[in-house]
């Protein structure tokens, strides 16, 4: 079982969504698959991304960021504790 993504709050940041991720990648890290929106913390090749699952028939995928670890790191936190999205 993982983390389940808190309530989005209030002052929420949102992220700028795109339909194709940087290229082929890794998972680092993911939310619980029980919800309909599941998000993973994918790496590639030395950049990371956040993946938004939205399991729907047929599922839709979009792709946040291109960051390094750091700055990535703080924004998985930040989706995890529902202020960003």
């Amino acid at each position: 079982m993982s983390v389940h993504p808190g309530h989005v709050l209030a002052h929420c940041i949102s992220l700028t969504w795109h339909d194709q991720p940087l290229g082929p990648y890794r998972v680092v890290d993911h939310t619980c698959a029980c919800r309909a929106v599941v998000y993973e913390l994918v790496t590639i090749g030395g950049t990371f991304q956040i993946h938004r699952l939205t399991q729907s028939e047929p599922p839709q995928h979009a792709y946040a960021g291109s960051w390094r670890r750091a700055e990535a790191a703080t924004w998985w936190l930040r989706l995890l504790l529902g202020s960003a999205r």
